[in-house]
């Protein structure tokens, strides 16, 4: 892979860490615990997870980066599969928090 490719990807993990570490800090004035992880998990979730780039074999993006770009500037046909994977993921992620606060109690 490119260097350039891999130093990019090192900078976007290194500013999402930083961001999500700063919304962890801020989402602890949230009272409820469903809320406050299901809000965790979601930005967690639209800052890294990974989506093959349309046209581009090799390289990814994130998923969220992916869906908008391709809207504004692409097809809006080439989105389906990263939104796709964005709302399953986001879906499953809610329940397993739901059920994780209400077997807690």
């Amino acid at each position: 892979m490119d260097i350039e490719y891999q130093i990019a990807w090192e900078i976007y993990v290194g500013a999402g860490l930083i961001f999500f570490s700063l919304w962890w800090g801020f989402s602890q004035i949230i009272a409820s615990g469903i809320l406050r992880g299901t809000s965790r998990t979601t930005l967690f979730l639209l800052i890294f997870l990974p989506w093959n780039l349309p046209g581009q074999g090799t390289y990814y993006a994130p998923a969220s980066l992916v869906v908008v770009l391709e809207f504004f500037i692409g097809s809006a046909d080439e989105i389906g599969g990263a939104l796709l994977a964005l709302a399953f993921s986001t879906g499953i992620a809610a329940v397993f928090v739901v059920l994780r606060e209400i077997l807690k109690r």
